[in-house]
């Protein structure tokens, strides 16, 4: 069968299966090709790496990172996260588990490769394998099917291996209640804040205090290098315009990518909860069904249901009304998810129980299963279409804006050339890196970091497919300097102020946490100050504190706090403050059980991580490695 998709495979070019496996298998280097005739990058256990192979690693690690950074990863930052480094250690943690399936006895027959392949989304056509797209698919990313069937082969090899190294992997019950607990708690706090800018302002000083403080701190008001550029901007949008997508075009696609356009049953539902714990007794259970039977009652009298949820709903979308949105099988718990699929648009479900309470469930609207027509879609292929060939066109526009500026090393003629090429020019006044944007441009790290790297009166060139590109020239430099009082005593005179602010309410904090200590209220010490206790209102540990900020170790030691116990005095950046505990909460709402699915099945992948790099690292321990000169370099 291998035989034949490679005989038959050609179609439209589908990225996102390589997308797929180099995101899934990047740890253990996708991508390698044993060619034996290049130079060697290393060894492992007497068998080769090949150079070739460390190149073609390093270029999907590459592309990752560019993807994951939305095109601004730059050389620099390659460097400083050893990425060539990373390539390698995947290809030789890859061929240690590869040398493990052998030891273990583990094997794949033709048939079952056949099967993996033939069932890849990115290689079907109507929901069936289709050869033209295998092939045109492998030819796009520079693969012949003989390298793709060997290195999947590899991967599913390492796929049993990493079965049989987590077969004991296990989540116990506890562990998944502390982890859905530590996602859905919510904690409200009274804050009693000391900010330096509240105090900024009252600070005085001596003009003698503050010379002090400026020769002592003269670096940080170091006015940074300036400079100025003239750019050339290859505006993305426009460019896009001119890439030409014919109706064949897009009804082709279309056709050939008909699985993706398929939709799945959805409705549109709002309900009203009262809630009554799974174990509650009998008369508890009464009670909030009569509750939600009363409601009803309002519903069927003409009551507005999105009111009614406002007004009596229990559950974390009473605000909205009891909107749950658009959602379609298997989001929500299986009672009330028959229950609200049963309905019609408009009408309201009888009490429904679930482990959360009894639900009121109205359907708004419903989407029946099906297939979006041409029609639909027509505008989103038409938009895919063109920024598929817009590589194309910027690497053709690039070419045409070089060969007519690149000769050019005065700036009024490079500014005259640019502007006979029809597209926008800016000239910018000074400005510096530290402020992370160029004049009229706005930001911009790659093309702020070439601007700092490029020569006076030297051009270059930032393309990126993902956004606007450009063509520069260094049009002036002013070097860094350290500035006199005069010059900067505005911004001296401001940080003075905070530094002596900070120091006041540090001590004023210090205070009021020993004050707490001596068994006064948090209450007693805000008035004593002269200050009010602020409500953060609930939040959770993702979010930030309200009022003070974000902060995942503060938040920590804040959920740690007991109901009405009070903290000491702590701090995030320049502001101190003192919190005390006011009410705790856990919500799971009707996606609980979900949640706790979800979780699990995130913990269990986490867990099996771990295990596989404690595996892999007594490996490499036990392994001869030996990696050749000059490879990393």
């Amino acid at each position: 069968m291998l035989r034949m998709m490679r005989k038959n495979a050609k179609s439209l070019v589908v990225k996102l299966v390589f997308g797929v496996i180099i995101v899934v298998f990047s740890f253990w280097g996708v991508g390698s090709m044993k060619a034996k005739q290049m130079t060697v990058a290393a060894t492992v256990n007497g068998t080769t790496i090949e150079r070739k192979t460390l190149d073609n690693s390093f270029r999907n690690l590459w592309r990752r990172y560019q993807e994951e950074s939305q095109g601004k990863f730059n050389p620099d930052e390659a460097r400083a996260l050893q990425i060539k480094r990373e390539a390698l250690n995947n290809l030789v943690d890859r061929q240690l588990m590869l040398e493990q399936a052998d030891k273990l006895g583990l094997s794949i027959d033709e048939s079952e490769i056949q099967g993996r392949i033939a069932g890849l989304g990115a290689f079907q056509k109507d929901g069936h394998f289709d050869q033209e797209t295998y092939r045109r698919a492998l030819s796009a990313n520079r693969m012949t099917p003989a390298q793709f069937e060997s290195n999947f082969k590899d991967d599913i090899l390492i796929g049993k291996v990493g079965t049989v190294i987590n077969d004991g992997v296990k989540i116990l019950p506890d562990e998944i209640d502390i982890l859905v607990r530590q996602q859905r708690e919510e904690i409200a706090l009274d804050l009693l804040p000391f900010n330096p800018a509240q105090y900024q302002a009252k600070m005085k000083f001596s003009q003698a205090d503050l010379e002090k403080f400026f020769n002592e701190k003269q670096e940080n008001f170091r006015i940074p290098e300036q400079r100025k550029i003239a750019a050339l901007v290859i505006e993305r949008d426009k460019l896009l315009t001119k890439a030409e997508v014919t109706d064949a075009e897009v009804t082709d696609f279309y056709e050939k990518n008909i699985e993706r356009f398929k939709v799945k049953e959805q409705i549109k539902a709002r309900h009203i909860l009262i809630k009554v714990a799974p174990d509650a007794s009998a008369e508890e259970i009464e009670k909030a069904r009569g509750e939600t039977l009363e409601i009803l009652a309002k519903v069927k009298s003409g009551s507005d249901f999105a009111e009614l949820a406002k007004k009596f709903s229990q559950g974390p979308s009473n605000s909205m009304g009891g909107d749950l949105g658009w959602f379609g099988h298997g989001s929500m718990v299986k009672a009330f998810e028959d229950a609200a699929f049963a309905l019609k648009p408009g009408e309201v479900s009888e009490p429904v129980r679930t482990r959360f309470g009894f639900h009121l469930i109205k359907t708004e609207e419903y989407k029946p299963a099906g297939t979006k027509k041409l029609a639909e879609v027509k505008d989103g292929i038409e938009k895919g279409l063109r920024i598929g060939a817009y590589p194309e066109l910027l690497e053709k526009e690039v070419a045409a804006v070089t060969a007519a500026l690149s000769p050019l090393k005065d700036t009024k003629e490079f500014v005259a050339a640019a502007h006979k090429l029809g597209t926008t020019v800016v000239e910018t006044g000074l400005f510096n890196q530290r402020n992370g944007v160029v004049p009229d441009i706005g930001r911009d790290p790659a093309l702020l970091a070439s601007v700092f790297k490029t020569p006076l009166n030297q051009s270059a060139q930032i393309v990126n497919p993902s956004r606007n590109s450009y063509y520069f020239m260094v049009t002036e430099i002013k070097v860094s300097y350290l500035p006199e009082l005069a010059e900067v005593k505005s911004d001296v005179e401001k940080a003075y102020r905070l530094e002596l602010a900070r120091a006041e309410v540090k001590k004023i904090s210090e205070g009021a946490a020993a004050q707490l200590k001596g068994g006064k209220t948090l209450d007693e010490i805000a008035t004593g100050l002269d200050l009010k206790l602020v409500d953060s209102g609930f939040f959770s540990r993702s979010k930030a504190i309200p009022k003070i900020g974000k902060d995942p170790a503060l938040s920590l030691r804040l959920f740690a706090l007991q109901k009405g116990q009070s903290s000491e005095a702590l701090q995030h950046n320049a502001t101190y403050f003192l919190a005390r505990l006011r009410e705790r909460k856990l919500e799971l709402g009707a996606d609980g059980d979900k949640l706790r699915q979800d979780t699990e099945q995130q913990l269990l992948r986490y867990k099996q991580y771990q295990v596989m790099q404690e595996f892999v690292q007594a490996l490499r321990q036990e392994a001869d490695i030996e990696v050749m000169a000059g490879v990393l370099e």
